[in-house]
């Protein structure tokens, strides 16, 4: 067993105590641009600044943006054993989305309708996916031709949250298999309404 010798300063007395294990270590903070890089990529972060996994449980190396995992320290402070247990968890994670020729996503993703789009990119600003992006098209009028630019969905990272549909003022987004028409036909037959 291992002795621990010190003082206790508010009693004005030494102490002894027996342990069976003493770590010593300091006290632990993220990097100082720990928040920008999650705002950046669109992962979260907790009170102290530490990357948050998407659930403590069920995906304990996964951000809530696919693709991007977590391993280590930048979690919080963690034992070498853990850190390896976890490190091994996201590689076997990496390996999985490499070993396949085609990835599948879930095809309950945003669609915008071009025509419809006033670029005003309201969606663009509320997606906590960042999955919303400018796109320039050309469009004839007449004559003549004019360039606009339109938001445009990056279909590998949107999830299908809705956040964009709920904010397009002009209409012009919607989630495929839920639009409104679509969400509207269904509220009409489940109440009667023809």
């Amino acid at each position: 067993t291992l002795k621990v010798m010190g003082a206790d300063t508010l009693l004005g007395r030494p102490v002894e105590i027996e342990a069976d294990l003493v770590v010593l270590a300091t006290a632990m903070v993220p990097s100082n641009n720990s928040r920008e890089l999650a705002r950046l990529v669109g992962f979260s972060t907790d009170k102290d600044g530490f990357y948050q996994e998407a659930h403590p449980k069920l995906r304990p190396v996964e951000t809530n943006t696919a693709g991007i995992f977590l391993a280590g320290t930048c979690q919080g402070p963690k034992d070498i054993p853990d850190t390896v247990a976890q490190a091994g968890a996201a590689a076997a994670k990496v390996c999985a989305l490499f070993s396949r020729q085609e990835l599948a996503s879930d095809p309950t993703i945003s669609e915008i309708n071009e025509t419809l789009c006033q670029g005003c990119f309201v969606c663009q600003k509320v997606c906590p996916y960042k999955a919303i992006e400018e796109k320039t098209i050309s469009v004839q009028v007449g004559e003549q031709i004019i360039k606009r630019k339109v938001a445009y969905v990056n279909t590998g990272l949107c999830q299908g949250c809705g956040a964009c549909t709920a904010s397009c003022r002009s209409g012009a987004v919607d989630i495929k298999g839920f639009s409104n028409e679509q969400v509207l036909a269904e509220l009409r037959e489940l109440i009667g309404f023809h």
